[in-house]
């Protein structure tokens, strides 16, 4: 099955609901089946953020089963197939940080360096400071991508009128 969103590490809390999607119609060993295109409620069971970011984890339990219209509680074990994607996030105004120091530096090199030249070192000078300061903010987040796969392996059968999966 797969994942019908991004779930994140830095914004996915325990308790969060997402859905998956059934790509291949299923037989259980009761002779029970599960279409495809079927959806799956998933909820966060527990999210672990980890260094380097690719070790992240984010782990669901099955909360339901939704069968034209119908949900249907069910119990199983959900494994991510896919890998985790990782970006750089901000935890702050980067152009702030870069343009406050770049002002802060010229004021600076201005009164002690006294001329233009004072201005100009002071103000590349403030800009890489806040550039370090902005870059020093970030972290690194972990996603589970749009589309990611997911394996669903059902612990009790789902009780559900004849027919209807």
């Amino acid at each position: 099955m797969t994942i019908n969103e991004r779930a994140c590490t830095l914004t996915a809390l325990v308790g969060d609901k997402f859905t998956a999607t059934v790509n291949n119609t299923t037989v259980g060993t009761n002779g029970a089946t599960i279409r495809a295109g079927t959806t799956v409620v998933l909820e966060v069971s527990s999210v672990e953020r980890a260094n380097p970011a690719e070790n992240s984890r984010i782990h669901f339990r099955v909360r339901a089963i939704d069968v034209n219209g119908e949900s249907y509680p069910a119990d199983g074990e959900v494994a991510t197939l896919s890998t985790m994607e990782t970006s750089r996030v901000s935890t702050g105004s980067d152009k702030t940080k870069v343009v406050g120091g770049a002002i802060a530096g010229a004021i600076l090199g201005r009164v002690l360096g006294g001329g233009t030249k004072g201005t100009v070192i002071g103000a590349a000078a403030g800009a890489a400071a806040g550039t370090a300061a902005a870059k020093a903010t970030q972290s690194t987040d972990a996603c589970l991508p749009n589309g990611g796969s997911l394996q669903l392996t059902l612990t009790r059968d789902i009780v559900a009128r004849r027919g209807a999966i």
